[in-house]
This record gives structure tokens, C-alpha cells and sequence, in this order.
């Protein structure tokens, strides 16, 4: 009898495969209930620096000024923006420099960063996807859009005109 069961070790494969996609789409959870009084934790501990204070800084490309004295920092960090996309990555860089002017509210300048930045990060590719591209220009029209209208709280002639301009030369400054 042991000599003809033979075992299916593609059949396996697969059986094992197709279990963890369905575990992948359904993940199994477990309530956990620990009782206080059966753990013992040690007594809580103060640690106390005299030495000064600790910074822990994380992400690229973090600077970091001490002290009461004028501080003065740069970053020199230079992409290269894929050809035919030069005059966008101007007027977008443009944009987040004169971001003040627009006088937004802290949510649609957030939004500007936001879509500004994406943009920006698309046009460094080798290829940047136009759809990306798109979808950010469309969004930061939109929200320059009441101003150049001039709606607004604080909108003035010259941040209209301003906005009316932006949104212009980013719809003009597609290469596709």
C-alpha cells in the first residue's frame, strides 16, 4: 500500500499559495484579555538628564538650529527635471514660494504644498506619468481658482491677477 501513494507536492504549492492570499485578504483576529493582577510590573522609574536636552531628529534631509543667535541654513539639493517639463517646475516652485500672497486659508495652503510637491516629485522621473501630473495641476487650479476670481477673505487685485496668471502659464507650461 505504501508504494503506490505518491505525495502531490505541486498540489501542496498551490494549496498552500491560495490559503495565504485568502489569509492576506481576511487576516485572523484574536481578542486578547490579560488580567491585571497576574502581572507584575516593576515600580516605575524616573530618569532624570542633566546634561541637557535630547533631540532625536528623523527623515531627510533634517536641519536643526540651537541657541538665540541668527541662524542661516541652506540645502543644496539639485534633481534634474525630465525634458519638456522645465517651464512646469518653474511656475510650480514659483507657486510655493509666493504662497503667502495668495492669502489662504492653513488647509488650502496645505493642499498647495501637497499637490505642488507631487507634482514636482513626478517631473524629476526619467518618465513622468501624466495622469499624476494632471490630477495635481487640477487641483491646485482649483484652489487658486476662487482667488483669481476674487473671492476670498483677504483678496486684493494684485493676488487675483496673481492667481488668474498661475493658473494660465500651469495650463499653458504642459508639454503633452
Amino acid at each position: 500500500m505504501a508504494s503506490g501513494f505518491k505525495i502531490n507536492k505541486q498540489g501542496i504549492r498551490k494549496m498552500t499559495r491560495e490559503i495565504e492570499r485568502e489569509f492576506a485578504k481576511n487576516p485572523v483576529k484574536v481578542p486578547l484579555e490579560a488580567d491585571p493582577r497576574a502581572v507584575s510590573l516593576p515600580a516605575a522609574t524616573t530618569v532624570h538628564n542633566y546634561h541637557g536636552p535630547v533631540v532625536t531628529v528623523s527623515g531627510d534631509h533634517a536641519q536643526i538650529a540651537w541657541g538665540d543667535g541668527e541662524v542661516h541654513q541652506t540645502q543644496n539639493r539639485v534633481e534634474q527635471v525630465a525634458p519638456g517639463y522645465e517651464e512646469l517646475a518653474r511656475l510650480v516652485t514659483d507657486l510655493l514660494a509666493n504662497l503667502p500672497t495668495f492669502s489662504l486659508d492653513e488647509a488650502d495652503e496645505a493642499e498647495i504644498r501637497s499637490n505642488a510637491e507631487t507634482v514636482l516629485n513626478e517631473v524629476t522621473k526619467v518618465e513622468p506619468d501624466q495622469g499624476v501630473i494632471k490630477r495635481g495641476l487640477t487641483m491646485l487650479k482649483g484652489i487658486l481658482a476662487p482667488v483669481g476670481a476674487g473671492l476670498g477673505r483677504a483678496v486684493t487685485e494684485e493676488s487675483a491677477e496673481a492667481a488668474r496668471e498661475v493658473i494660465e502659464g500651469l495650463g499653458d507650461a504642459l508639454p503633452f
